[in-house]
């Protein structure tokens, strides 16, 4: 589900250019022939007059519907699925119009490509990419100037394509974030992207309704290297990812471990979390004292292994070592870095301390939310309540992994839980069966979970909110708002 609007572009193409980028074949139009494309929508209520319709085929809508709105807005031609051209439009037929639209993605990148160096950097993997993402393109501006980077989560095989059409001139580097449900989509991201570097998180339980077994998602997120041209960018405490990266790249490696090339020394948690990190010697210059030491406004060790990865990212993009002003730069940038909405944001509701990590769930995400959620409450030596969602899309192992996620959660002996949803009640039941703890509560919705835990929090106290998307337990916020 893409909750962030799909930016507008002004790509320009001929038709010639679009029939050779998709394989079709072109039926004019029976009225003049449009001027040359100077934009790409998939949304007529969005389309600009001289712009390319693409006629997508979603679960609740078919584009080839609004052909003739698309015609009366002025649009300069359409892709559409065989045997679908409308005839007041220049139609260039494709047999699957969704991979037409990241072929001609794929050529407007490689046409800016041809021209100049633009370094692009693909990250993937189960937990973190929008966060790493962000903070990526925080320290790539620093360095390189004017950076495209995905829009908030269009991450899939529509708002890739849809982000790289905002690609023009002034951009001197592009970050964008590749994610996946279903088996086969990170390599058809990867062939549209062709990174020069790709970076793969993590692997872990996420989307297994659709992705299959932990060495099956395994496979497909590290995939994305698989067209990547130079570097590699992993965790060095990932050996699923690491065993997956092709001999053919170099590799730069984040993370805990001594052996990293960019390493976590150090993190002191306050009102801010002061974090130091190593970088090895062979990525600064001569003379250079390799460490950052800055302050994040970011809660959790994981944020902190994402500012190592973000650091290992910019490492891999940029041919020259860093100078000791680039550290300094990139210290700041980390530094002024924001939470992004819906992913461990913190905000003050009626004197309590909200966590909102309501964005989406996995087992991963969970535990790394309750070790944060643990730091602060006992930094602030303040209750800690968690209202926890559902995680959906699991597949055969949700049943075990929520009966884990709940083992996790109670072992955190939090002030509340308020379980939300049918797999955390099932769970809920296998692990302390029949007869609940008085400070454990269920809910069958957040609806129902809003009035639990409105009634339940008191001032001062440190409340996280989880669930994935399908859940919505942002309404537990709204409520307490």
């Amino acid at each position: 589900m893409m909750t962030t609007p799909i930016p507008t572009n002004q790509c320009a193409f001929t038709l010639d250019e679009v029939v050779e980028a998709v394989g079709g074949r072109h039926h004019a139009s029976t009225l003049a022939t449009a001027a040359g494309i100077r934009g790409v929508s998939i949304d007529t209520r969005s389309l600009a007059p001289g712009d390319l319709f693409v006629a997508l085929r979603g679960a609740t809508s078919d584009g080839h519907d609004y052909l003739a709105q698309a015609a009366e807005r002025g649009a300069a031609g359409a892709v559409v699925e065989t045997g679908r051209q409308y005839r007041a439009l220049d139609c260039i037929e494709v047999p699957d119009t969704l991979t037409a639209l990241g072929r001609l993605a794929h050529r407007h990148l490689a046409r800016i490509r041809s021209s100049r160096r633009l370094p692009v950097l693909a990250i993937g993997g189960a937990v973190g990419k929008t966060t790493t993402k962000e903070l990526t393109a925080a320290v790539t501006r620093t360095l390189f100037g004017a950076t495209l980077s995905t829009p908030g989560n269009l991450n899939n095989l529509i708002g890739v394509p849809m982000t790289i059409f905002t690609l023009t001139g002034e951009h001197n580097a592009a970050i964008l974030e590749c994610g996946t449900n279903t088996r086969g989509e990170i390599p058809k991201l990867a062939s549209i992207v062709e990174p020069d570097v790709a970076m793969v998180l993590n692997v872990d339980l996420e989307h297994t309704e659709g992705l299959g077994t932990i060495e099956q998602i395994a496979d497909e997120e590290a995939a994305l290297f698989s067209t990547a041209t130079h570097y590699a960018v992993a965790s060095a405490d990932e050996p699923l990812v690491l065993a997956r990266i092709p001999k053919r790249l170099k590799v730069i490696t984040f993370g805990k471990s001594p052996d990293a090339t960019v390493r976590l020394r150090s993190r002191i948690v306050g009102d801010r979390s002061r974090i130091q990190i190593e970088i090895a010697r062979a990525l600064v210059s001569a003379g250079v004292d390799p460490f950052i030491e800055t302050e994040i406004g970011l809660f959790g060790e994981t944020a902190a292994l994402n500012c190592t990865a973000a650091i290992a990212g910019l490492a891999a993009m940029r041919p020259a070592p860093f100078e000791a002003s680039d550290l300094a730069a990139i210290a700041d940038a980390l530094a002024g870095a924001k939470p992004v909405a819906g992913r461990f944001t913190t905000s003050s509701l009626r004197g309590i301390l909200v966590i909102d990590d309501t964005y989406n769930s996995n087992p991963r995400s969970i535990r790394a939310a309750l070790e944060a959620a643990r730091e602060i409450s006992v930094g602030l030596g303040a209750r800690l309540v968690i209202a926890m969602g559902d995680m959906l899309e699991l597949g055969a192992m949700s049943a075990a992994a929520h009966i884990d996620a709940v083992r996790d959660i109670i072992s955190e002996r939090p002030a509340a839980f308020v379980a939300v949803g049918p797999e955390m009640r099932a769970a809920l039941g296998a692990v302390a069966g029949s007869t609940l703890p008085p400070n454990v509560l269920v809910a069958p919705d957040s609806d129902a979970a809003s009035q639990l835990v409105v009634a339940l929090v008191r001032t001062g106290d440190v409340l996280l909110v989880k669930g994935s998307r399908g859940i919505a337990m942002e309404r537990i916020i709204a409520a307490l708002a």
